[in-house]
């Protein structure tokens, strides 16, 4: 199926299985009496773009409760859902694991492992991600280190392994781009080959420096860290003070503070600040507003302040942008 998520479509059982069975998806069953030509409708792609390495992309909308069963063989896996809704995974032996939105979830299986999912009727879910077995690495040999790929391997080794990462601005660009993909043919799969390659260095990079951080200050610390992080990111709009912040991670203020800084390289203010001058960046790019509108809705009182904190962040004043884009 090629990837046309502005054309909506009804996949079939039969369909759905066809994919399935060609690239390892899971497998869906219908509940209950529900039609099984009309399970899902939407958006499912996934390809074999280098040995090894599986991109995929969804926009579905589910018609009927329906669980998905799979055996996963020895691999990993990134996946990011931007919209919709998120259905735990359950595997045989493991607890379930839990995805969250916006932010990209690495699953390692280390041996062929039973799992399964599932959705419930008007369930909608819109992402994309890339599945890595042992034979892509295995290309790069003696280099993985040089490559900075050492870390996706550690997720092959015995067992099931898996991660929440922060969100990422730079995942989430890329994860729309395979999403929209405007090319057909050979060069959309060039593209498509492209930016799955993004995806996955990029997912080396995040990581990369969890574990470096987690080395620096110890995994307790470095999650009390996350999950501050985790709540900033939910409430940029309205984000609590420094205190209520580490009151509800369980650490003193002193503590959050030193170990967000040495786990993510900035202040709990700066990170707020970043986020937000991101959002005003795609105000500006994707909904056309203006500099001073923008900087206002992300809580600048002045375009000059908000146009220096914005030449800071991304190297370039906001009025360039749309000759950037030109």
């Amino acid at each position: 199926m090629h990837p046309t998520p502005s054309a909506e479509s009804r996949l079939s059982i039969s369909q759905v299985l066809g994919e399935a069975h060609r690239r390892s998806l899971p497998v869906p069953r219908a509940e209950g009496h529900a039609d099984p030509s009309t399970v899902v409708t939407g958006a499912l792609w996934a390809r074999e773009v280098q040995t090894g390495l599986i991109v995929n992309t969804h926009d579905l909308t589910y018609l009927s409760n329906c669980a998905f069963d799979a055996d996963k063989e020895r691999s990993l896996s990134c996946g990011l859902v931007l919209i919709g809704d998120v259905a735990p995974i359950v595997l045989d032996g493991y607890l379930p694991a839990r995805q969250a939105l916006n932010r990209p979830f690495v699953m390692g299986f280390g041996q062929s492992t039973p799992c399964g999912r599932t959705w419930r009727a008007g369930a909608k879910s819109r992402g994309a991600g890339f599945t890595l077995t042992p034979r892509f690495l295995e290309r790069f040999g003696d280099v993985v280190d040089e490559d900075g790929l050492a870390v996706l391997h550690d997720y092959l080794r015995p067992g099931f392994h898996s991660t929440a990462l922060p969100a990422s601005h730079r995942l989430t660009q890329i994860a729309h781009r395979l999403l929209d993909n405007p090319y057909g043919g050979r060069l959309g799969d060039l593209f498509a080959e492209t930016h799955a390659l993004q995806f996955v260095f990029e997912t080396a990079i995040l990581l990369r420096d969890e574990e470096r951080a987690v080395r620096r200050i110890g995994r307790r610390n470095y999650q009390r860290a996350s999950e501050a992080r985790v709540i900033l990111d939910a409430s940029l709009a309205h984000p609590p003070s420094s205190l209520e912040l580490a009151r509800r991670v369980g650490i003193n203020l002193t503590t959050l503070q030193a170990s967000f800084k040495a786990a993510f390289g900035t202040t709990l203010f700066g990170y707020v600040r970043d986020r937000r001058l991101e959002m005003a960046r795609e105000l500006i790019l994707d909904h056309g507003l203006g500099i001073a509108e923008s900087g206002y809705r992300v809580g600048f009182t002045s375009p000059a302040a908000f146009t220096a904190a914005y030449r800071r962040h991304f190297g370039r004043p906001p009025s360039a942008e749309g000759r950037a884009g030109q």
